[in-house]
């Protein structure tokens, strides 16, 4: 299984819509893993202005998303392995 991250921020009303959405696709190959962006600086320098965003390796889907933007986000990790 794989590890996709979601970085959020305390008391964001967008990151709990983000967090609907992600329960709501039904994917066996990936978990959503939750970080607060002050667990690492270079969230915080990164992504400060942009919470919710899912993060794979290197590459990112910023906020505003909905389900098609995160599946075609998922499709996106399987067509570049």
């Amino acid at each position: 299984m794989k590890e996709i991250l979601l970085i959020t921020g305390k008391d964001c009303h967008l990151c709990s819509e983000a967090r609907f959405l992600i329960s709501n696709i039904q994917n066996k190959d990936y978990k959503f893993k939750e970080v607060d962006i002050y667990s690492k600086r270079d969230y915080v320098d990164k992504y400060w202005d942009k919470i919710p965003v899912i993060l794979n390796k290197d590459y990112d889907l910023l906020w505003p998303f909905n389900s098609e933007d995160i599946k075609d986000f998922l499709i996106r990790d399987i067509e570049e392995i």
